[in-house]
């Protein structure tokens, strides 16, 4: 799948995988969440360039795969972030779906290959809203969502469920 960023924020947001998610996005995720960031899997970060020296971390998303399924997880935008975008900018996010939307869109074209499906666990109505708007679906299941990658069959997609409820929230 292909991707790029909606036109209207390539000139002031880019979406990029990061080795070291701890140093980008660390604060943030610990705000949001009250724990420490993962140490292991894939680090998504949208960047807000607010000159042409200044980039702040404005979202962050988490994948990390099981076989063939990505478990995406804790995704957060910083809202101080986008308070101090101008105007113009902040309405251009919003019209666009928000960053979340955009660092999901990154994850799906970067790691569909050879996944199945993707999966989220989310407790938060607007995240979960955002999830849905990006592609992901009900599964039945409280709080999981799945987003496949293609045709399942009902049985698979029965089964991927299963997989990805017996880890539990992640």
């Amino acid at each position: 799948m292909a991707w790029s960023i909606d036109e209207r924020l390539a000139p002031f947001i880019r979406v990029s995988l990061v080795e070291d998610g701890e140093f980008f996005a660390g604060a943030l995720f610990h705000r949001k969440f009250g724990d420490p960031l993962p140490t292991f899997g894939h680090h998504i970060v949208a960047f807000h360039r607010r000159d042409e020296s200044t980039f702040a971390v404005a979202s962050y998303l988490h994948l990390w795969t099981q076989g063939t399924i990505g478990l995406v997880g804790g995704g957060c935008t910083d809202g101080r972030v986008l308070r101090a975008m101008d105007p113009r900018e902040l309405r251009l996010v919003n019209e666009a779906g928000g960053l979340l939307r955009q660092t999901l869109l990154f994850c799906f074209a970067r790691f569909e290959a050879g996944l199945e499906a993707f999966f989220g666990h989310c407790g938060d109505d607007r995240a979960k809203e955002v999830d849905l708007a990006a592609g992901f679906e009900e599964t039945g299941v409280p709080y999981l969502l799945v987003r496949p990658n293609g045709a399942l069959a009902p049985a698979r997609r029965h089964e991927l469920v299963q997989q990805a409820h017996a880890i539990g929230p992640f």
